[in-house]
């Protein structure tokens, strides 16, 4: 199953994902922290999304500044789980990016 997320910011969405379990803080050998996806979880990281304009510069779809990323779940989530997600409706009719 796909979820497409949207937060106010980067780290919004990194606490959101570590709340639904769903990610975790990973420290690499240089002591650096990253949010890392588990086991199960694919993690397409977007961010802010830039307005489309057409060739005469004139915007044709807005842009949105908050986060987004989508996540591929091959595990089964719980309800709870679910709702900790930073989902959003109406989903796009067009989303900006989708995994293939």
């Amino acid at each position: 199953m796909d979820y497409l997320l949207r937060s106010n910011t980067e780290s919004d969405l990194d606490d959101a994902l570590i709340a639904a379990g769903v990610a975790q803080e990973v420290t690499d050998a240089d002591g650096e922290v990253t949010v890392q996806p588990v086991a199960g979880i694919t993690l397409d990281r977007i961010g802010p999304i830039p307005a489309q304009v057409d060739e005469e510069g004139i915007i044709v779809r807005p842009g949105d500044n908050r986060y987004h990323a989508n996540i591929r779940v091959t595990i089964e989530l719980t309800k709870e789980q679910e709702e900790l997600l930073p989902t959003f409706t109406p989903t796009p009719g067009i989303p900006y990016r989708v995994f293939l």
